[in-house]
């Protein structure tokens, strides 16, 4: 009986080492090894919640607890990239269309452009002084070429006149270009006599003035696409001397652009 008992220590003792030994090298080790890792996992969190820890020497992992055990995060699926939307293939008739569009619109702006930044005129003077006699006038938005600066003036050239003005009152710079491409004023200089219509097409009886060669008028819309009309694929939306608008077709004007600038005075006018 005494060595029954004995056995049966030894077994329970030879169970326990076991045990022991599993929980080191099983488990046991792993949930302590990825424990021991976790500086911060609340010992009350919540199952299924996740709690952000600090792994090794700085790299953050998310955790969640499942009942007593902690689940590695899920990885992230790579997202399918989005193909780029294809650029639509031009017909030759098409492309040729839009070459004379973007010919039409195109600009290049002067160097030192500024604009009068004002709302009643600026005056251009002979010497960086207030009281100095006028050479001319910008009126608001009226366009100059900044020669130089000299303290609180800029020397200018507006038009056919060059003087002083204060710079203070000056759009220039990045503003000044940025403001130049909102501001241009489209020119059309008729190149063969041609009609004005009241729509965009030579398809209906619509005609309401008439322009001769060497005309020049304001082009409000410097190229437009053509009405249903095929034989004049682009016209040109313009502005008459009576104020009346229309259209002319594009091949019979060239386009060209400008800012406006100011003009000459007599300086024994009411200075400002």
């Amino acid at each position: 009986m005494k060595r029954y008992i004995v056995v049966g220590e030894i077994v329970i003792i030879a169970v326990l080492i076991g045990l022991i030994l599993l929980d080191f090298t099983g488990v046991g080790r792993k949930n302590r090894k990825q424990l021991s890792k976790i500086d911060h996992l609340p010992p009350s969190a919540t199952p299924g919640v996740d709690v952000v820890s600090q792994i090794g020497d700085g790299d953050t992992v998310i955790y969640h607890k499942n009942g007593d055990e902690l689940v590695p995060p899920t990885p992230t699926p790579t997202p399918t990239p989005i193909p780029p939307t294809p650029t639509p293939t031009l017909t030759p008739e098409e492309q040729v269309i839009q070459d004379a569009i973007d010919k039409a619109y195109a600009i290049s702006i002067p160097g030192g452009i500024a604009f009068a930044n004002v709302t009643d005129y600026l005056s251009i003077r002979r010497e960086p002084d207030g009281n100095a006699g006028r050479l001319g006038l910008m009126n608001p938005g009226d366009s100059c070429i900044v020669e130089s600066i000299n303290g609180d003036w800029a020397y200018v050239k507006s038009g056919s006149v060059k003087g002083y003005c204060r710079a203070d009152l000056l759009i220039r710079g990045m503003e000044g270009e940025e403001y130049a491409k909102e501001h241009v004023v489209y020119h059309a200089t008729i190149t063969g006599n041609v009609n004005v219509r009241s729509e965009p097409t030579t398809q209906e009886d619509n005609i309401i003035a008439a322009l001769e060669i060497g005309k020049i008028v304001k082009a409000i819309t410097p190229a437009l696409r053509s009405k249903n009309d095929p034989t004049t694929p682009l016209f040109i939306q313009v502005e008459l001397e009576d104020g009346r608008t229309g259209y002319i077709a594009s091949n019979k004007a060239d386009i060209t652009f400008s800012w406006p600038v100011g003009h000459a005075i007599d300086d024994t006018k009411e200075q400002k």
